[in-house]
């Protein structure tokens, strides 16, 4: 029989925390060392080492599978692709949030890149109605439409091809 040494006040207190953060939302590790130390600092003040206790509660989450940021980065890729985000935008806010840029290449290098920058640029122009979604009467201008797309993250090249292609070939990306 073994037996589970007790944790201190301020570690049980920390594995709460921690549990409970996650329980809410889902994060990479290194954001979820930066929440803990927030909260260790405004909790047990800053003159307390919590670095040890942090590393072990994140050891502990990690074990039982409660934070893993390969499926953080695949599941902030599948949600940012179908809100119409480029890879240059959903890269930033995961290095952002603390993953390695190896880590955001491997999960980038799953998909097929030019079609899911394809799929996200016409998902983008029709959240913004813009493009074949753009309504009749409304005056347009295509620069400006292409520098939305651009700011999104896409290249211009891309964005031209959304704005002034086939008004059909466009549409039929996203029922691909």
């Amino acid at each position: 029989m073994s037996v589970i040494p007790s944790l201190s006040r301020e570690e049980s207190w920390m594995r709460k925390s921690a549990l409970h953060y996650l329980g809410q939302r889902s994060t990479s590790v290194a954001n979820l060392r930066q929440v803990l130390q927030r909260r260790a600092r405004r909790r047990l003040g800053p003159d307390v080492d919590v670095a040890e206790m942090i590393e072990r509660t994140i050891d502990y989450c990690r074990q039982y599978g409660f934070v893993d940021d390969t499926s953080f980065v695949e599941a902030r890729l599948h949600a940012g692709r179908s809100r119409g985000l480029s890879a240059r935008r959903i890269g930033a806010a995961l290095a952002a949030k603390g993953i390695d840029r190896t880590l955001m290449a491997q999960v980038f290098a799953g998909e097929d890149r030019h079609d899911a920058e394809e799929r996200a640029a016409a998902r983008l122009a029709q959240r913004r109605r813009i493009g074949p979604w753009r309504r009749e009467e409304r005056a347009f201008e295509i620069e400006k439409e292409i520098a939305v797309l651009a700011r999104g993250g896409f290249s211009i090249s891309l964005a031209r091809r959304i704005i002034t292609g086939d008004p059909d070939e466009i549409r039929a990306l996203l029922e691909a």
